[in-house]
């Protein structure tokens, strides 16, 4: 089932459901609708009211639940993290597939050329994007930290123009060098198919609170299937 259905993800992930062949859809949610009696896994891509219902929704069907959307509230959060005491549950704030990959060799680069080097962050999204840096800019920026780099909240800088639907660039500057990674978003169709696959991959897990990561852990050690 996917909460939030009339929204711009939501409806992409909709769409993305009719051409494949593992899923389809059992439920769609939206603002005010009752809780459905079928479908085995839920899609949240809403707002933290909606969260709140897709968390309802996972506790009345015993379901995995993947929770797409960003700027959860304190309380939503620690919600979602009793939840995953009973079932499979994963906060994906970009489900890019290419974002996940980037995240690894942003950790990659900064482990290798060391905290000298100066970092700097820019995304942009379209006008209607309410939450500026981005729940995938400060996932970015926290992976630069741990992997022993530094990046102070001056040099995020998120700009929201026209209808671009994401694109990222982190830049680290050394003596003499940069190094530029970068991951654009075309069209929201590939974060609904990433979305399908982290889900597919999630119900198959045990219960616990999963990351974008741990699949790529498991894909990169050829656990599995591409």
């Amino acid at each position: 089932m996917v909460v939030g259905a009339r929204g711009r993800m939501g409806r992409a992930v909709i769409e993305a459901m009719k051409t494949h062949r593992s899923c389809t859809l059992a439920a769609a949610i939206d603002r005010g609708a009752a809780l459905p009696e079928a479908g085995d896994l839920v899609i949240d891509f809403s707002s933290d009211e909606g969260a709140k219902s897709a968390l309802a929704a996972s506790e009345r069907r015993s379901a995995p639940l993947l929770v797409g959307t960003t700027a959860l509230s304190n309380g939503t959060l620690e919600a979602i993290r009793t939840r995953s005491l009973q079932v499979p549950v994963m906060v994906a704030s970009n489900a890019s597939l290419g974002v996940a990959a980037m995240h690894r060799m942003v950790a990659m680069a900064m482990q290798a050329l060391g905290p000298t080097w100066k970092v700097r962050l820019t995304e942009t999204h379209h006008t209607k994007k309410l939450d500026a840096r981005t729940g995938t800019a400060l996932a970015r920026a926290e992976t630069v930290r741990r992997a022993g780099g530094e990046l102070p909240a001056e040099e995020i800088r998120s700009i929201r123009e026209g209808d671009v639907v994401g694109h990222h660039v982190l830049e680290l500057e050394g003596q003499g060098e940069t190094l530029r990674l970068a991951h654009e978003a075309h069209d929201r169709s590939l974060f609904a198919r990433g979305a399908l696959t982290l889900a597919l991959w999630l119900r198959a897990q045990p219960p616990g609170l999963h990351t974008v990561q741990t699949w790529l852990d498991q894909r990169v050690q050829g656990r599995m299937p591409a």
